[in-house]
């Protein structure tokens, strides 16, 4: 081999050998010592693929980033970092160190990146804890590993009591640091034992594997478990200086469960803790078919009322109010539901859906243009033109910001009379918010508008708020007139409430009156006015004859005649 011939290729197989070993291997560029220079090409490349691997070995405990130089009379073990190599080396070897440099910069880049999206998808962003999609990875893959070896494993799911309390009162900031606090403690106490994970908001998920073969052991340790998970509760959390105390209603499934996936494992263990907080919270059910059945059928009623809500099935039917003569003097609008699939919907199924949802809302501004609507028909006749209209409003949606406003612009789109309108609200829309509500109130009566407190006595009627109210009525709740002639407390009940309300100077309305005895029994007392079967059943607006309305067939006896206009 001649001078000129060596020369190339002693500047060309540091070039090919460093390229070789960043595409094979992707780990680091050396170069060769000079004596192997005159060997034949074939022997030369295999000594190369021979010494390329285990330099990758060797390397692999440092990692990708590392790249070797051997100088000519260097030792081959000898580890060079690829910065030294780009700032010494010259010629072809030191440009391709530096271009390796720059791609493991960008790779590094792009390797951060890909970790960091893989944070994002896999592990909340608050506690650093898996996610509901990691944690449904690791649930599929321990119940995978049950049925494989006969093992039974367990699913807890844990829903904080009352968090939403920490956040109305201290901020969105205490309850975040709440969950870490509350992520940190069980961590601690279950480090190697078990999986957890943050499915979002309040709720945290638990999963255990192979905790034995017979269901009833299972249980007993997952009992065992949920135990000292409720004792971590047991101390407060101080934030901020302040104590807080909290609890969690834990629902348990024990997997396998027949041919139950993951999905079915998380609603499983929704229904008992669904279960867990009837039960009074702070407590730890297994999972019961019966209850998963009802929690089905009510998935099932909010999907029927939300098509309700866009087929406009929904319809209002009233029900006449009469003074203590028996005169029609108002109604009261009721929501009905006609289901093609399900017939007449009872208010008591759905309704209380609707509060819990949220879709009470969207139904109760439905409801109260529909109801100012038909104040508008009615006075355009001389028979109901003098007819009050009392609207039930519900506690989240009157504490809606924009609710004044949207009165406001219901009454000047329909052109109802604000004088004709009440709007019935009942003591959880005022506990609370108590000084919201009464400047809302106030606001809404500058506009014409009245206000009835509705299901008097069935809450936490207090003086010192009733009197501030704006109030022009109370309602007696159905609950206390019903039973009024066989229970005494009731009597004592209805006794007060009438007396309460004449002392503050408000009207009294008792509904559910369905007797004579009844009526004459209210009427002694000084009830204003009357609402129940005994007098009309509620019905459609095109069914409500006033005109041809005759009342009892008789008064209820002497009585004093009330204070107050209708």
């Amino acid at each position: 081999m001649n001078d000129s011939l060596r020369l190339r290729l002693l500047l060309l197989l540091p070039m090919l050998l460093l390229l070789a070993s960043a595409t094979l291997f992707g780990i680091g560029v050396w170069q060769l010592p000079a004596w192997m220079v005159g060997a034949g090409l074939a022997v030369l490349l295999l000594i190369a693929s021979l010494m390329a691997f285990r330099l990758h070995r060797q390397l692999m405990v440092i990692g990708d980033a590392i790249l070797a130089l051997a100088a000519p009379a260097s030792d081959l073990t000898a580890l060079t970092p690829v910065e030294a190599l780009a700032g010494r080396a010259r010629g072809p070897t030191g440009r391709l160190a530096s271009a390796l440099l720059r791609w493991r910069e960008a790779e590094c880049r792009r390797r951060c990146a890909e970790r960091e999206v893989h944070r994002l998808a896999y592990y909340d962003t608050l506690t650093d804890l898996p996610n509901w999609r990691l944690m449904s990875e690791h649930l599929a893959h321990s119940l995978e590993l049950s049925r494989r070896n006969g093992t039974l494993g367990a699913l807890i799911l844990l829903d904080l009591d009352h968090f939403q309390r920490i956040n109305d009162s201290g901020g969105y900031g205490v309850g975040d640091q709440l969950l870490r606090k509350v992520s940190e403690r069980l961590q601690r106490l279950l480090d190697d034992v078990a999986i957890l994970g943050r499915l979002g908001g309040d709720e945290f998920a638990v999963v255990v594997g192979a905790l034995g073969e017979k269901h009833m052991t299972v249980a007993d340790r997952v009992e065992s478990l949920a135990i000292r998970l409720a004792e971590t509760f047991g101390a407060p959390f101080e934030i901020e200086g302040q104590r807080h105390f909290i609890s969690a209603s834990q629902g348990i499934v024990i997997f396998p469960d027949g041919d139950s996936d993951a999905e079915t494992l998380f609603r499983h263990a929704d229904a008992a803790v669904l279960r867990a907080k009837q039960e009074g919270r702070d407590a730890a059910c297994f999972y019961d078919p019966r209850v998963q059945a009802v929690i089905e059928a009510r998935t099932a009623l909010e999907q029927g009322l939300r098509l309700a809500i866009e087929r406009q099935q929904l319809c209002l039917f009233y029900q006449l109010q009469v003074d203590v003569g028996g005169k029609p003097i108002g109604a009261e609008a009721l929501l009905r539901w006609n289901s093609p699939e399900r017939g007449r919907v009872s208010p008591g199924d759905f309704i209380p859906l609707a509060e819990e949802t949220g879709l009470i809302v969207p139904i109760g501004h439905w409801v109260l243009e529909a109801a100012c609507r038909q104040l508008v028909l009615w006075q355009r006749s001389p028979l109901t033109a003098g007819l009050t209209l009392a609207v039930n409003v519900s506690a989240r949606q009157f504490q809606q910001p924009d609710f004044v406003e949207r009165v406001a612009n219901i009454l000047a789109h329909t052109g109802a009379d604000p004088r004709r309108l009440k709007l019935e609200l009942t003591e959880s829309a005022v506990i609370g918010h108590v000084e919201e509500t009464i400047q809302r109130m106030h606001h809404l009566k500058e506009l014409g508008l009245r206000f009835a407190l509705d299901d008097f006595g069935t809450g936490y009627s207090s003086l010192q708020y009733l009197k501030r109210l704006p109030l022009d009525q109370i309602k007696i709740d159905q609950s206390f007139v019903r039973d009024l002639h066989e229970d005494p407390d009731d009597r004592v009940i209805v006794e007060t409430i009438i007396a309460m309300g004449l002392a503050l100077d408000l009207q009294i309305i008792a509904e559910g009156v369905e007797t004579r005895e009844h009526w004459r029994y209210l009427a002694a007392q000084r009830c204003h006015a009357y609402q129940g079967y005994y007098f009309a059943k509620p019905v459609p607006a095109d069914e409500l004859n006033v005109s041809g309305f005759m009342g009892p067939a008789e008064s209820p006896g002497p009585t004093t005649q009330s204070r107050h206009p209708a």
